[in-house]
């Protein structure tokens, strides 16, 4: 007798088949649901791995989605000077939201995450994953509760280490290379960069102007705000005589600000868009983490959005999402808000 039907967000890579055969022993029946953001069809690696794994494979078409509501709003995130997480978008808007809806019931993926009751609101929650080193609650602050409650998470307790084990053991056509390396880049930026693209669709972004430093003397000349975020040190063009990063920009004179370490330290700011799994009284005391893999540092968030934190932080991003915890548990989040400019 067949057990109930799950839909399983299919990439064709090592978490999602594991997932798949995870599901299937424990007595699922189990579909495999690929997303078309990018290509025109699944590649023939994907067509195999899941004829491998004995499911259907169903393949949806997001690719104008995809473009709407992740790729567009990326580069106007940057041309805006911002530094843009799309994962965390597309999670809740396509992965989460138009695949869910074409799947239709019980779904699946292949997260690093888990999820449980937060006993002090007695509330569903995510919570983090048992591999530190994979934990992608990060991504996923931005869910509506009832994808939470009606998504299974096969991976949560799993390492990524112990994931790769079982795919060898059930020896699925996975490369070698993917098992070793897994997948880190932003999908549709294989290469990484991201700037001949933003240039391609706002032409703007390139006009070069003077580079300073934070005594407003000019130190040479930069390509384009764009092309520059908040914390960044290598790339920069210029010599100062010690590390140097940039600190500030001033979009009105079209000026780059360098500056050390230390003026990147940032103990106030502001998170808009804000999205709450776990209801919360203000003033809240809890951790938060503002770039995926950063430590979670103590913090005080209050009703409008602003985050104090306890000790001053330097890579706090305009544009990047800022996740707060509560132990493992996973509270809310939202997009870190531009500073003023200088």
């Amino acid at each position: 007798m067949s057990g109930p039907v799950v839909g399983v967000a299919f990439s064709g890579g090592v978490d999602s088949a594991v997932c798949v055969r995870l599901l299937q022993e424990q007595g699922y029946t189990v579909e495999a649901w690929h997303m078309l953001t990018v290509s025109e069809s699944p590649s023939e690696a994907t067509v195999r791995l899941a004829e491998t794994l004995g499911v259907p494979l169903h393949v949806v078409d997001l690719r104008e989605d995809f473009e709407r509501e992740v790729v567009a709003p990326f580069y106007a995130a940057y041309a805006a000077g911002l530094t843009p997480n799309p994962c965390a978008w597309c999670n809740p808007l396509l992965k989460f939201g138009a695949l869910r809806r074409a799947i239709g019931g019980l779904m699946a993926t292949g997260h690093y995450v888990g999820v449980g009751v937060e006993p002090e609101h007695g509330v569903c929650t995510l919570r983090r994953a048992a591999d530190a080193a994979k934990d992608q609650s990060y991504f996923l602050y931005a869910l509506p509760p009832e994808a939470i409650k009606e998504t299974l998470f096969p991976l949560a307790d799993f390492t990524r280490g112990e994931v790769v084990e079982l795919a060898r053991r059930w020896d699925l056509p996975i490369p070698e290379k993917r098992l070793a390396s897994g997948s880190q880049d932003i999908c549709f930026l294989p290469e990484g960069d991201y700037r001949p693209e933003l240039q391609r669709r706002h032409p703007e972004t390139a006009t070069p102007g003077d580079i300073l430093n934070t005594e407003g003397r000019v130190l040479g000349r930069h390509t384009g705000l764009a092309n520059y975020t908040r914390g960044q040190r290598r790339g920069l063009g210029v010599a100062m005589g010690e590390r140097a990063f940039v600190v500030g920009f001033d979009r009105a004179r079209n000026t780059l600000t360098l500056g050390p370490r230390e003026a990147l330290l940032t103990a106030r700011f502001r998170v808009g868009e804000l999205r709450w799994l776990v209801p919360s009284a203000f003033p809240l005391r809890c951790e938060a983490v503002s770039r995926y893999h950063h430590a979670p540092f103590a913090c005080t968030v209050f009703d409008d959005g602003t985050v104090v934190a306890d000790v001053p932080q330097a890579l706090i991003t305009p544009g990047q999402a800022c996740v707060f915890y509560r132990d493992t548990w996973l509270l809310g989040g939202g997009i870190i808000q531009p500073f003023a400019e200088a």
